[in-house]
């Protein structure tokens, strides 16, 4: 039966390994029938480098979006700024950077400056220390409407220790798509995965649903006309579900289960599939809890959270920190979208070292949208 499940969980089933996988949300439709299925599958590079030349044959379009969280950890660091965005061969339509405990500092201008003058940028949700920047290649911008920006503030004295829990979301149409981008940071401490999973639930929940709310940023579409929704019109009902594309990364917060010595010897040993199991935000996704319907790339790279500042040394402070995948980036794609989403390069930027966490990374590849 084709149906639809969550690439997290089938990280725990995949006999392949996870140097030579890639994640895929892909649509299949049924030729004798009406109804659309998702199937989240994972693939070998290779058959991924075979199905990418047929599917750009087919229908000749791809979108692709660099995707960076980061906790910042409350430190100033222009020059790791500049260094999350990566510029190489491989050019990218959006780049999507979400902060969370950000110091005062211009972020907006940093990461324009690298980027350069071939991006602009899309929009900017900021809510004190939990900021998300979107931008793209300017040739497209003609192309973004709707432009919609929302916050769901959950405390943690932003404004005081710049710690704010919550959300900042960007809503946009690009060629008549429609995209939803959040960032989020959650509750910390291993103890609090209900507490985590009813902060989704609000988060989900809030989002442009309340035409009362003055926590949020009115902006213009590209015709330079207010946005009557953002402005306190009739908001849309569940955009998370009404969306094309949906993005959501951040501090998650969700831990590792286990004890210090055995997690320290797993990791040691790159035997990171062998955690995969005691991964909270796994065992939520697999009981349907949280993050219903989302996908992620493989956690094939070393946990992120918690480091000694400046140093590959995890938490070596009293407390020792149990080692965690606590930023994480996923995805969805709606089921009745013609798109096939696919993640590529998940993983850590280990070379950044001034927080405790390392920041991560993800690039998604979208078929279905036909780009200049």
């Amino acid at each position: 039966d084709l149906f639809a499940f969550r690439g997290i969980s089938e990280m725990a089933r995949h006999p392949l390994s996870e140097a030579d996988t890639v994640c895929v949300c892909q649509k299949h439709f049924i030729k004798n029938g009406h109804k659309c299925f998702v199937v989240n599958r994972l693939i070998s590079k290779e058959q991924s480098g075979a199905s990418q030349s047929l599917k750009l044959s087919e229908t000749r379009s791809e979108l692709r979006i660099y995707i960076v969280t980061w906790n910042m950890n409350g430190k100033v660091s222009s020059n790791d700024l500049a260094r999350l965005i990566h510029i190489g061969q491989e050019f990218y339509d959006f780049y999507v950077i979400g902060l969370q405990e950000v110091p005062n500092c211009d972020v907006k201008e940093i990461l324009l400056d690298k980027l350069g003058s071939s991006y602009s940028l899309v929009a900017a949700a900021i809510m004190m220390s939990l900021q998300m920047y979107i931008f793209c290649r300017r040739s497209l911008k003609a192309y973004v409407d709707e432009r919609r920006v929302y916050k769901v503030g959950l405390g943690g004295l932003g404004a005081v220790v710049g710690r704010q829990k919550g959300a900042v979301a960007v809503s946009l149409k690009f060629k008549k798509a429609s995209f939803l981008f959040i960032a989020s940071h959650l509750t910390p401490h291993k103890s609090n995965v209900e507490e985590r999973n009813c902060q989704y639930q609000r988060i989900s929940q809030s989002l442009f649903s309340k035409p009362t709310t003055r926590l949020y940023t009115c902006m213009t579409t590209s015709a330079g006309v207010p946005d009557e929704v953002g402005c306190g019109g009739t908001a849309v009902k569940s955009l998370l579900e009404q969306s094309d594309v949906v993005v959501w990364l951040g501090d998650l917060n969700y831990r590792v289960e286990g004890n210090r010595s055995s997690v320290d010897y797993l990791i040691t040993q790159n035997l990171y599939k062998s955690l995969w199991s005691k991964d909270q935000l796994s065992r939520e996704v697999q009981r349907g809890h949280a993050f219903n319907g989302f996908c992620e790339g493989l956690l094939s790279f070393p946990p992120t959270y918690k480091y000694d500042i400046g140093t590959d040394n995890y938490d070596t402070s009293a407390k020792e920190r149990v080692p965690s995948w606590t930023d994480r980036i996923l995805y969805k794609v709606k089921e009745t979208s013609c798109m096939e989403a696919e993640v590529h390069a998940y993983g850590s930027i280990n070379f950044i070292k001034s927080s405790d966490h390392r920041p991560v990374k993800a690039i998604l590849k979208l078929n279905g949208i036909t780009i200049m």
